[in-house]
């Protein structure tokens, strides 16, 4: 049990990693910028916890270059299903996420959007 744990979670922070490196390219670190919003010690059999996730004044949502979809992650702990609601998000003006009923003793979940925003006035490029 103790291997496959180990295996697991390798294969785990082997994918984080090369996901996170292949997303990363598009945007340059002065313009990126993050945002989360999380739902928290939710109890067993409680259904319909949502929260929306700041959009910072001026910015758009990143878009993964090589997949084309909206840089976008959520992070749950297992028994608990989540997703960013269609019909409450545009990803423009609103973005929401929501969770379904808690199977586990506890769950929470944390929504993260990634941001592209332009540099104020006068500000330094990068070389």
């Amino acid at each position: 049990m103790p291997f496959a744990r180990l295996v697991l979670t390798s294969l785990i922070l082997l994918l984080l990693g090369a996901s996170m490196q292949a997303d990363a390219q598009p945007l340059g670190r002065q313009t990126q910028t993050t945002s989360a919003c999380q739902v928290a010690n939710i109890k067993k059999g409680v259904s319909g916890k949502q929260c929306d996730v700041p959009i910072p004044p001026s910015c758009k949502v990143a878009v993964n270059a090589a997949t084309k979809l909206r840089w976008a992650n959520i992070e749950k702990t297992p028994g608990i299903s989540c997703r960013f609601d269609d019909k409450l998000t545009d990803w423009k003006t609103r973005i929401t996420g929501t969770c379904g009923a808690c199977q586990g003793r506890q769950c929470n979940a944390k929504f993260t959007v990634y941001f592209d925003c332009p540099q104020p006035d006068g500000a330094s490029k990068s070389p």
